[in-house]
């Protein structure tokens, strides 16, 4: 099904190089074995059938006319420039630490992408409208690859939101994407990303950035939905004063299950890197975290931090944690803490003595957790209705 010949026709009225990189995927791919994930129980996990995605994506161009935004599929002439930036993350590859999921799903996106865009903020041009993406499922698209590729020049200011959701409550539908990032020196980008697919659909996300010289990446991964979602994110400060941070919200409940890989790779000095993740878990769902802070050879004085915050709705959820650090380096700070636990029971009593229901306590105690992830997504139509989702969420 996944065959040199789907390659072969997806390279149709493609930009030579592109074709090649898809080819030279493809030859990784094919040589992988499929592999479990067993932390979380999903083994011989059997890819569903091919098929393209026909959904325009981008919602408006307006406020972005010193933006580059292509869709990957389209043939380039710039294209020598995409492969360059691509080629970077080869040589910076980092081994040690947990490998996310592994070149088999990241390959697979590279060979069959059927969607994807290239962004680019060139230097010095500072936008304060985000660019939105909505990458919807439905009956007519059920089957979605993406393969995105954004760049912030030199001293520019870029955000970006990708919203990955679908209406059908019954569609079972499949998503795999790969999202490459390169921050060039004294650059801000922020990236929101979320996912609220339904509990009939498959996630799998791999997310990769390359940080330079006093540049800023910032992440928001907000993770919903989906019946199983195995994410990474996996960020390189290259360069000196380089910085990157990760605000992480996760919801899961039914039998969800969820595993969240986030990776930190110190390897300029004075770089400095702060995960955070709060996360809620009901009924019967499982999840596991995994946080890795490197700090490599040559990382002076580079400053991490990793914490996760979890509660438990219900007894019957599952939780793991699974936060590291690797250090070769002396004279750096590196830092992680995991909490997890139940309801405040007194709070939760003193709150319904007030006159609010069992479900509407907990509500407001989770919002309130969740506020000050929320308050850093800067449309107020996406968080209103990220929020709603969760409110519905609680109640039944």
């Amino acid at each position: 099904m996944y065959s040199k010949k789907l390659v072969d026709n997806l390279t149709t009225g493609q930009s030579k190089l592109l074709s090649k990189n898809r080819r030279d995927s493809f030859n990784i791919y094919s040589e992988i074995n499929e592999p479990n994930f067993e932390r979380i129980k999903i083994l011989d996990y059997n890819m569903p059938k091919y098929s393209p995605y026909n959904k325009e994506y981008l919602k408006d161009k307006r406020g972005h006319e010193e933006i580059i935004i292509k869709k990957m599929t389209d043939s380039f002439k710039d294209e020598k420039e995409i492969i360059d930036f691509l080629d970077r993350f080869k040589e910076n590859k980092v081994e040690k630490g947990n490998t996310g999921l592994g070149e088999k799903y990241t390959s697979m996106a590279e060979s069959f992408y059927n969607t994807g865009l290239f962004i680019k903020s060139p230097a010095g041009v500072k936008v304060s409208i985000p660019v939105e993406i909505y990458y919807e499922l439905d009956k007519e698209n059920p089957f979605l690859i993406d393969n995105n590729l954004i760049v912030a020049e030199e001293n520019s200011i870029l955000t970006v939101v990708i919203d990955y959701r679908m209406k059908d409550k019954d569609l079972e539908a499949f998503h795999n994407g790969l999202t490459r990032v390169i921050v060039e020196n004294n650059a801000v980008l922020n990236i929101i990303k979320v996912q609220r697919f339904n509990d009939k659909s498959d996630n799998f996300d791999s997310n990769f950035s390359l940080i330079s010289n006093q540049g800023e990446l910032n992440w928001i991964p907000i993770e919903l939905g989906a019946r199983n979602s195995l994410t990474n994110n996996e960020n390189t400060l290259v360069s000196d004063g380089s910085q990157a941070s990760i605000s992480n919200v996760y919801f899961a409940d039914g039998d969800r299950k969820m595993d969240i890989a986030f990776k930190i790779n110190h390897q300029g000095r004075h770089s400095t890197s702060k995960i955070e993740s709060k996360g809620v878990l009901k009924d019967r769902a499982k999840k596991v975290f995994r946080g890795d802070l490197y700090f490599q050879k040559g990382a002076s004085n580079a400053n991490g931090s990793e914490r996760e915050e979890v509660l438990l709705l219900d007894k019957t959820v599952d939780s793991d944690s699974i936060p590291a650090l690797f250090c070769e380096e002396d004279n750096v700070e590196g830092e992680h803490a995991v909490s997890a636990g139940q309801i405040d029971q007194q709070r939760l009593y003193y709150l319904m003595s007030r006159g609010m229901t069992e479900a509407e306590a907990k509500r407001m105690m989770i919002e309130a957790a969740f506020n000050p992830i929320f308050d850093k997504i800067p449309l107020s139509d996406l968080k209103g209705s990220v929020i709603n989702e969760i409110k519905t969420r609680i109640r039944e």
